[in-house]
């Protein structure tokens, strides 16, 4: 359940004349309120694709009939956590599910960190 969050395209003409190869004197420091605009943008755009992909992960679960506390999705350490976290109790807000997210847990391999997200389901009595 890995989501690689981060394309490097950015199409923006804020950060056209980024090339080290540009002269300084081309680059034009954009406001802060624009630059910001930018942020929020490129954040909606990645909260958008998060909550597509828990919706499919969902929907993965339900097909399955599973029920009690199931993981959702996997947060590993190269991602913004509490962006994230955030954006996953928006998405279970006001639904009647139980969404809880785990400790922070250190994987076997490079010894990166990595939260899970849990979310409870109902129980299913038709195995």
């Amino acid at each position: 359940m890995q989501f690689d969050n981060f394309e490097e395209t950015t199409t923006s003409p804020l950060l056209k004349n980024t090339d080290a190869n540009v002269p300084n004197e081309e680059y034009a420091i954009p406001a802060w309120d624009e630059l910001s605009r930018m942020y929020d943008a490129k954040w909606l755009q990645e909260k958008e694709k998060f909550h597509e992909h828990l919706k499919e992960n969902f929907r993965n679960l339900v097909s399955n009939y599973r029920s009690g506390k199931q993981v959702i999705f996997e947060l590993t350490d190269h991602m913004y956590s509490k962006y994230y976290e955030q954006a996953f109790r928006e998405l279970f807000a006001d639904t009647g599910y139980q969404a809880t997210i785990g400790d922070v847990e250190r994987l076997v391999q490079g010894g990166k960190k990595s939260k899970k997200l849990y979310v409870t389901l109902p129980n299913c009595f038709s195995s």
